[in-house]
C-alpha cells in the first residue's frame, strides 16, 4: 500500500497582511494566491521571518486573478517562511512543513 511522504504539507491561510508562516527550518511547497480587491496585487515569499532575505517566490496577480505555485519536492528553508504583501489584496494559503 502506498504511504504518504514524511514531508506532508500543512496549509496555512493567508491573513491579507504580511505574515510569518513558519519560524525555523522547514520545507516550502508552494501556495494558492487570489486577488480579492478588484485590482492588481503582488507578494514576495522569503526564507526569513522578516520582509528581506532569500526570495523563494514572487507572485504578481491581475485583477481577480488566481495562481498556484507548486514545488513538488519542496524548497528547504533555514530561517522560516515570510509572506510580504507588496501591493493590493490577496487571499489564499501557503503549503509548508516543519
Amino acid at each position: 500500500m502506498a504511504q504518504p511522504p514524511n514531508n506532508t504539507a500543512v496549509v496555512t491561510a493567508l491573513t491579507g497582511s504580511d505574515q510569518t508562516v513558519l519560524s525555523g527550518g522547514g520545507i516550502f511547497f508552494g501556495g494558492t494566491f487570489t486577488e480579492t480587491g478588484g485590482s492588481t496585487a503582488g507578494c514576495i515569499i522569503y526564507d526569513n521571518t522578516a520582509n528581506s532575505g532569500t526570495i523563494l517566490a514572487k507572485v504578481a496577480l491581475a485583477a481577480n486573478g488566481i495562481t498556484h505555485i507548486n514545488f513538488a519536492n519542496g524548497l528547504a528553508v533555514t530561517t522560516g517562511i515570510r509572506v510580504d504583501i507588496t501591493s493590493g489584496a490577496i487571499a489564499g494559503s501557503i503549503h509548508s512543513a516543519s
